[in-house]
């Protein structure tokens, strides 16, 4: 699977389509995934999210919605129990200070962490070189 990691901001759209044309390429599933805190469940319905989810169906993706209050935790949780051969996620404004980033590839160094940058370009990232 292609696990694309949006945020609730309608620019999250070209990480979606980055991912529908990398889960083609590879033959495999595409899945969008945002991580909302506990207390927002009231508020769920924004007109981001809903254009996410709009995006998502058009592109034969399903989009999953987790409640938690730590997203690296909450994401991991998900990639621990689903086959998951790449994530996709936003380019931070410096990916050597990405929480996010670093704590799924410490969790996950053989699954390739790219980045799509506000241009809809993959690029890998790498923030954690060393291994434990």
């Amino acid at each position: 699977m292609v696990l694309v990691c949006v945020t609730d901001q309608d620019a999250c759209d070209r990480l979606i389509f980055a991912g529908r044309r990398l889960a083609t390429i590879e033959h495999l599933e595409l899945k969008v995934i945002t991580v909302r805190p506990h207390h927002a469940k009231a508020g769920l319905t924004g007109d981001s999210l809903e254009y996410l989810f709009s995006i998502s169906k058009q592109l034969d993706a399903e989009m999953i919605v987790l409640f938690h209050d730590y997203a690296p935790e909450a994401v991991a949780n998900f990639i621990q129990n689903n086959d998951t051969h790449y994530m996709i996620v936003g380019m931070p404004p410096d990916p050597d200070q990405s929480v996010f980033i670093h704590e799924l590839e410490s969790a996950f160094p053989e699954i390739p962490v790219i980045s799509i940058n506000e241009h809809g370009s993959l690029q890998r990232v790498r923030v954690h070189d060393e291994l434990y």
